[in-house]
């Protein structure tokens, strides 16, 4: 057993108190934010299931029950038993042994078929020792998956991390009052590297490490880790809200650094954050630029994460427990709750949010019990940010597209791979079944393949309409028939080239890389053809500027000479409102209405200046509510 606290001791000797010699408790171990008991004996935790879950209330602490090393059948054999109950027509494609976790995955085609009393979780763990995760597979590969799992058979880094991670959870409290300050890293006034470090006496969390993707240089473009007096090894846990590069695109960074901790982040968003930053990685490589980060420090990240569920509450500093909820933006996405000390104080970080349904996902959790500090985005916080109703949003979708589709046009809908992607991909399902626009081929490039894989294997974190399509039907709500997926860049030419109407979804969304900027290049000056924005534009990008420049020329590098060219953009530009995975300036202030008899102050971020601003101030002036738009290195004293 590892060197535990007085009081830690004192919490083992509860737990063995309660366990009979018939358990045959070999060892206990502080794994990250779990105590594990590792038994000999899986038999007894089932047939006296209830003692874990009274020790759970008890204590208050995540308690796990896994079976020893020599209590675990070897994974040939469980395999071959796997294969031996489950129906043939399951279509199981992947069976991964966690060794780390003492668990199973079992993916297949028909999930359903494996809900069977031989893997049920009680009967399996007493039968092999592993306990089963059952999961619907995805019928898209993806290589990011692929490497998550590789970075997981990294057996004896990850539970090296695990237990100094519950070593540092579970010491003593040092200090017995608690103060909490929050400094402010990145999305200051801007959108863009989001970044906040909270901190008390205790602890050092960050909250999202990502990039600002239209800003140039180290100072403007990254965290400002630089201007803190402390080290990685300071830091006790990073929490990532969602996968998008400007909330964790400089994370594989810290580990670069040095920092051997803990991330915290839902499964999903780990899969998409690692699709990105392979992506980030791949296009850098391309370009012949030096990337910040390496795949092997990728791969360290994937080994030090931690994936939690929604609404699970999970220790992760002595003094601090984190839960995650819907944030109703991407898949994955979350509301990060900190409830500081033993009720001192509590902090609602909302990454990017949705307040509102939408095709993809429910609307964003608000249903708190505490919450004296709201840390919002203010991606739409001006007064003129109000978003139409979603059904008249769709009906200007579909008159944009048939417009130019019956003059024989292209359009061009540049789109972020995750999110927004997915959510069009439905729209437009939709408007060719029902005969809206005509049916004609729309063409999937870039990462819109694999992270809409991703979304299948994630279904779980969808709409429960979409969820139930997903899992109850086997209906595939993505991939139509009149969808093609573009596999080879040598395609793109003949997309062009092609006679008559077509849609091309490409990425990236913001005209910043990526096939979108082939196929803008090559259809901006016919001015037959549209180009169609459907997310938010973020200043300094390519996309701003076409939507902003009034003489409608832009500067773009031409691979095949080295060298800029002035391209006249003659194509019809237009910007969709209402698709956003952003709440609007009404569902931004309904939100702040739904906590305001709890909340104390609102710090506002990830606005541009004048929306943050604004934004703040209504609140302040209107709602009655203390609020502030902290600027870049702000610290502010929560408590």
């Amino acid at each position: 057993m590892n060197q535990v606290s007085k009081e830690n001791q004192t919490l083992v000797a509860r737990i063995l108190s309660e366990l009979k010699p018939e358990a045959k408790v070999s060892r206990i171990e502080y794994e990250g934010p779990r105590i594990a008991i590792y038994t000999d004996n899986p038999r007894y935790f089932v047939d006296n299931g209830n003692v874990i879950g009274q020790l759970v209330v008890e204590l208050r602490k995540r308690i796990i029950v896994k079976a020893s090393e020599s209590a675990r059948k070897p994974p040939e054999e469980v395999r071959d038993y796997i294969m031996s109950v489950v129906p043939r027509d399951a279509g199981i494609n992947r069976i991964f042994f966690d060794t780390v976790l003492g668990e199973v995955l079992i993916e297949a085609a028909n999930a359903k078929l494996l809900q069977i009393p031989e893997l049920s979780e009680q009967e399996f763990f007493a039968r092999t020792g592993w306990r089963p995760r059952i999961r619907q597979s995805s019928p898209i590969p993806s290589p990011a998956v692929e490497q998550m799992y590789y970075a997981m058979t990294d057996v004896e880094e990850r539970m090296s991390f695990l237990r100094s991670a519950g070593e540092r959870i579970f010491r003593d409290r040092v200090y017995p009052k608690s103060e909490v300050v929050l400094t402010v890293l990145g999305a200051a006034r801007e959108v863009g590297r989001s970044c906040l470090l909270v901190s008390t006496p205790e602890s050092r969390i960050l909250l999202d490490c990502g990039i600002h993707p239209g800003a140039k240089g180290p100072l403007n473009s990254y965290p400002r880790l630089d201007w803190l007096d402390m080290s990685l090894d300071d830091v006790d846990a990073v929490v990532i809200s969602h996968a998008h590069l400007d909330h964790v695109g400089f994370l594989p960074v810290l580990f670069k650094h040095g920092y051997k901790g803990p991330v915290y982040m839902t499964e999903p968003t780990l899969a998409l954050s690692t699709l990105l930053l392979m992506d980030a990685l791949k296009v850098s490589q391309s370009e012949g630029k030096s990337a910040p980060y390496s795949g092997d420090d990728l791969r360290m990240m994937i080994a030090h994460t931690v994936t939690l569920p929604y609404n699970l509450v999970t220790d992760i500093t002595p003094d601090v427990k984190l839960t995650l909820y819907n944030a109703g933006h991407i898949l994955g996405s979350s509301i990060v709750h900190l409830h500081v000390g033993d009720g001192a104080h509590n902090v609602v970080y909302t990454g990017d949010f949705k307040f509102d349904n939408t095709r993809l996902f429910q609307a964003a959790y608000f249903n708190f019990v505490r919450a004296e500090t709201l840390v919002m985005e203010s991606t739409y916080g001006s007064r003129s940010d109000v978003m139409p109703p979603r059904v008249e949003t769709e009906q200007v979708f579909a008159a944009s597209l048939r417009q130019t589709l019956e003059n024989g046009g292209k359009v061009l809908v540049p789109v972020p791979a995750v999110g927004r992607a997915q959510e069009i991909m439905l729209v437009i399902n939709e408007l060719i079944k029902s005969g809206a626009i005509p049916e004609v081929p729309v063409y999937l490039e870039g990462m819109l393949k694999e992270a809409t894989g991703i979304h299948l294997l994630y279904s779980d974190y969808l709409s429960p309409f979409l969820r139930s399509e997903v899992k109850e039907t086997g209906f595939d709500p993505f991939l139509a028939d009149w969808y093609t997926v573009v596999d080879s860049p040598r395609r793109r030419a003949e997309i062009v080239q092609e006679r008559g109407p077509s849609i091309i979804m490409a990425t990236s969304g913001m005209l910043e890389g990526g096939p979108s900027i082939y196929y803008f290049s090559e259809l901006a000056e016919n001015p037959a053809n549209k180009v169609l924005f459907v997310s938010y534009q973020v200043p300094g990008t390519t996309g701003r500027h076409v939507l902003d420049s009034p003489s409608k020329e832009v500067n773009l590098f031409d691979p095949s000479t080295g060298r800029m060219r002035v391209l006249r953009v003659n194509a019809a530009v237009e910007r969709i409102e209402g698709f956003s995975g952003h709440s609007d300036f009404n569902q931004l202030t309904r939100y702040v209405s739904r906590l305001q008899r709890k909340v104390r102050r609102v710090l506002v971020i990830h606005g541009e200046r004048k929306k943050a601003e604004e934004f703040a101030f209504h609140l302040q002036q209107h709602m009655k509510v203390n609020s502030y738009a902290p600027q870049l290195l702000d610290s502010i004293r929560l408590y």
